[in-house]
């Protein structure tokens, strides 16, 4: 499923909320990648989803909030990508069920939504290099209406 590699522009931002374990029902964190200077999408604010490749920075600024966001096999996609796993039992926890259907966690689809979301800029001052799909449509209002946090 290889996906070329894009150019980002700084800033980026890591949202996170708590959901449910799909498999043994525990309450774990997920994450995810907000990208508002994509170059080539018109100014739309970008998520990136299955993200195959990050810098070490980035990837490391992650995992040192969120261990559990790791790169991992994906038996739907049959690819690895960097994605929210169960601390508890280690299931995946797709970026198809978290990012795609209006009203999953990172598609908010009203502001009391999207306010449930917790938000930081993660350092970068340079522009960065991913491979990773790049969901539009509910970014703006996840960076309008988050919780910024630090």
């Amino acid at each position: 499923m290889g996906r070329g590699m894009t150019r980002i522009d700084p800033p980026l931002y890591l949202a996170s909320t708590t959901i449910t374990c799909w498999r043994c029902g525990s309450r774990m964190p997920a994450v995810a990648i907000i990208a508002p200077n994509v170059p080539g999408t018109e100014g739309t604010v970008c998520i990136l989803s299955e993200t195959q490749s990050l810098p070490g920075n980035i990837r490391a600024f992650i995992q040192k909030r969120f261990p559990s966001y790791k790169l991992s096999y994906s038996k739907t996609i049959r690819s690895k990508y960097y994605a929210n796993t169960c601390p508890r039992c280690g299931v995946l926890s797709g970026d198809f069920f978290l990012h795609s259907e209006p009203g999953a966690p990172f598609f908010p689809i009203s502001a009391e939504d999207a306010a449930h979301l917790s938000l930081v800029e993660i350092p970068a001052d340079s522009p960065i290099d991913v491979q990773a799909g790049l969901g539009m449509g509910p970014g703006e209002i996840i960076l309008q209406h988050a919780r910024k946090g630090k």
